[in-house]
């Protein structure tokens, strides 16, 4: 079923139980019948956000809206217990955007641009048009890969007020182009029961830093250093920042949902 994001507001009124009708918001209903050509029967899956997925009947499609009845609320597919931040060095604006895309499409919890000594654009205060695209971007991508939540997407930080802002027992990851001992693999494999353990007490929070376009200046991996981050090789290639990017999350997200799903057998054997 198609998926489509909508205020919580407008489905406030559902329940596990009871059936109603409404009018589905002017952009929603024109991507319904104008785009996709649903027709009275069909259904669909609306989401406020929640984690719970709404079922919903198409009653009627026409020029005055599209109505449906709501059929059934019930929850959505988990988001598991890691909670993986994208830092990324702010990039043209182009290349920012895809990275928002595919990592929302991988898994990426909340994505933070990250304002760096050689940021060569974006250094300027984000503007409401173009944070109202990037959430757009978002909404667009997690309905096409099944997510229940939005990941999110917060205000641009410096390297210093990140780091000063991470919780306690974050593990923070920073891929740079000049480590040549300790690959990503080996680093995360490492920690693999630290993050086994980390399930078993709540979400988990990985912090992934990735440079802009220059790379990440020595001092900036220094000061990493000292906040206890692992700073790790993606390989003997140099990476574009948003190839490194999905690599280094998508290298995460395969190891800690490997380790994941051990502990959840290990609780229910």
């Amino acid at each position: 079923m198609h998926r489509f994001f909508v205020s919580p507001e407008l489905l406030a009124q559902t329940n596990r139980s009871s059936l109603y009708r409404m009018m589905l918001p002017t952009a929603v209903a024109h991507q319904v019948r104008d785009v996709l050509r649903l027709a009275p029967g069909e259904r669909v899956l609306l989401l406020d956000n929640s984690g719970d997925e709404i079922e919903a009947r198409i009653v009627h499609a026409g020029r005055s809206g599209v109505e449906v009845e709501i059929v059934e609320r019930r929850k959505g597919r988990s988001e598991g217990c890691l909670r993986l931040v994208l830092y990324q060095g702010l990039l043209k604006s182009a290349r920012f955007e895809w990275i928002l895309e595919k990592g929302t499409e991988l898994g990426v919890s909340a994505f933070v641009p990250l304002r760096c000594q050689r940021s060569q654009s974006g250094q300027e205060v984000l503007g409401a048009t173009k944070v109202q695209r990037w959430q757009r971007i978002l909404q667009e991508a997690a309905e096409q890969c099944g997510r229940s939540r939005l990941p999110e997407l917060l205000p641009v930080r410096s390297l210093p007020q990140a780091l000063a802002e991470l919780p306690a027992d974050a593990l923070i990851v920073m891929p740079w182009e000049q480590e040549k001992k300790l690959a990503l693999r080996t680093a995360l494999r490492t920690r693999r029961q630290q993050i086994r353990e980390a399930v078993l007490r709540g979400p988990f929070t990985v912090a992934l830093f990735i440079g802009p376009e220059g790379g990440l200046a020595p001092e900036e991996v220094a000061l990493a250093r000292e906040h206890g981050a692992l700073i790790v090789s993606l390989g003997p290639r140099v990476l574009r920042a948003e190839t490194a990017a999905l690599v280094a999350a998508a290298s995460v997200l395969y190891e800690y949902e490997d380790a994941e799903a051990e502990t959840d057998e290990a609780v229910s054997g």
